[in-house]
């Protein structure tokens, strides 16, 4: 994996005390996960912008016309926003199912298992269609959102990187018969599974959510991002994941 800077910070164990017995138990682990920044495809390069008026301007101020890569930008910013109303109906349970409709209607890759967006940190916001995320912000809000647990998705052999090129140096893609192992961040769950093209959900093992415990599983996946994981299981139901870490920005030069 990657030697990344999680976006996210776990939070302890919290504790309340049984009024019968007086007894100390402990709540189910939560840990507090942000949305992940954009990627923008050209990095390097000042954003910019057009007001009303039809003057252009970037973080210097105003300018002659576009930035260099506006329009690429424009096309990030776009899929970027699009991921990110996806979330928000997740968590605020407003037509979900189009929203993540919407999404795998625009998967791009014909084998998503071999997808090297995979790997790195993931968040589940929903599991077989239910909401396992809390969030007591606003809806607009990009505040912090509460999960039950992460997983992290490396090849179990260490990484492999594709060759460097002007936008970056990034995991190579999957292949057929390479090993994956994927891990709860709470120490409950560890699996090494081969890559397969298939993409037919493969159970992991079950994961404490919430206070219950709660299958893994890996394939059916319907639709993968920079951001936003989606996976449907055999009955169709939907699991949501968002990205937390920051591996999809690949490696900068302190790193290399």
């Amino acid at each position: 994996m990657f030697e990344t800077r999680e976006t996210s910070t776990a939070s302890t164990a919290e504790f309340f005390e049984a009024e019968e017995n007086n007894d100390v138990k402990m709540m189910p682990l939560r840990f507090s996960v942000t949305r992940p920044a954009i990627h923008y495809t050209v990095p390097g390069y000042k954003v910019g912008w057009r007001d009303e008026d039809g003057n252009w301007f970037d973080e210097d101020g105003k300018r002659n016309g576009p930035p260099q890569n506006y329009w690429r930008q424009m096309s990030d910013q776009r899929e970027y926003n699009r991921d990110m109303e996806a979330v928000t109906s997740v968590m605020t349970e407003f037509n979900v199912e189009e929203a993540v409709r919407t999404l795998e209607y625009r998967l791009s890759t014909r084998k998503p298992s071999l997808s090297r967006k995979l790997l790195g940190s993931w968040a589940p916001l929903l599991l077989g269609g239910e909401r396992v995320a809390l969030n007591d912000m606003p809806a607009n809000d990009d505040g912090s959102i509460e999960v039950p647990y992460k997983i992290n998705i490396f090849r179990t052999n260490g990484p492999k990187f594709a060759p460097k090129t002007y936008y970056g140096l990034f995991y190579a893609k999957l292949e057929v018969g390479e090993e994956l192992t994927i891990e709860a961040n709470t120490g409950s769950l560890r699996a090494s599974i081969p890559v397969v093209d298939t993409n037919e959900p493969n159970p992991l093992g079950m994961v404490d959510c919430n206070g219950a415990e709660r299958l893994v599983s890996m394939g059916g996946i319907t639709y993968v991002s920079d951001y936003v994981l989606i996976q449907r299981n055999d009955e169709g139901a939907v699991d949501f994941w968002l990205r937390c870490d920051d591996s999809y920005l690949g490696l900068n030069d302190e790193d290399q």
